[in-house]
C-alpha cells in the first residue's frame, strides 16, 4: 500500500492549486493558523471549527508508573495533553 500523507511543503502546495492563492501566502496563513491554535491552547482556551476539530488542553493527575525495562515504580508529575476532537465531516470523510 502507498503512503498517502501529506507533509506540510504538499500540503501548502495543494491548497495553493485548489485556491488559486501563491504557495507564500498559503504558507503564511497556515502558519498564523498554526500559531494562533497554540497560543490559544496554551492559555487554556478551546479552538472549534464546526464540522471538523475542536482542540483544547485536558489536565492529567499525578500518577504512578512503571519503568518497563527494570520494573520499577516511577512516580509520573501531573502535567497537560492536547485533546483533538474530530468533527462529523472528518469523520464521515474518513468512511
Amino acid at each position: 500500500m502507498a503512503d498517502k500523507s501529506l507533509n506540510k511543503t504538499e500540503l501548502v502546495a495543494a491548497v495553493a492549486a485548489a485556491s488559486g492563492q501563491s504557495q507564500a501566502a498559503v504558507d503564511g496563513v497556515l502558519n498564523a493558523f498554526f500559531n494562533t491554535l497554540a497560543e490559544t491552547v496554551a492559555n487554556d482556551g478551546k479552538v472549534t471549527i464546526p464540522g471538523w476539530l475542536g482542540v483544547e488542553r485536558t489536565a492529567t493527575s499525578a500518577r504512578t508508573g512503571r519503568n518497563p525495562q527494570t520494573g520499577e515504580e516511577i512516580s509520573i508529575a501531573a502535567g497537560y495533553r492536547v485533546k483533538l476532537t474530530a468533527g462529523s465531516k472528518l469523520k464521515a470523510a474518513a468512511k
